[in-house]
């Protein structure tokens, strides 16, 4: 929510910037505009961005790391409360 209100203002402010041109500047910024989103589109379209073995690993332990901890933790709570009922039919 609080990310959203900067984005809108964002897209305000240039809104605002975008009336504000004289009509050639518009035109220039436009034209702008469409080849950076025709470049993106062809970047994004070409054989360059193929997801190899590498990638699919290194999202794994990126994965892994991010979730690892938070296992730890909470085996760690697992074993805590197992020992504190069960501590007299362990001793």
């Amino acid at each position: 929510m609080l990310f959203d209100n900067r984005d809108r203002l964002e897209e305000d402010l240039e809104r605002i910037r975008k009336a504000n041109l004289p009509p050639e500047k518009q035109k220039e910024k436009e034209e702008r505009e469409e080849t950076e989103k025709k470049a993106i589109t062809e970047a994004l379209n070409s054989e360059e961005t193929k997801i190899t073995a590498k990638d699919i690993l290194a999202m794994t332990i990126a994965i892994i790391s991010l979730i690892l901890p938070y296992l730890l933790l909470i085996f760690f709570a697992i074993g805590l409360v197992l020992l504190f009922f069960f501590r007299q039919a362990i001793f």
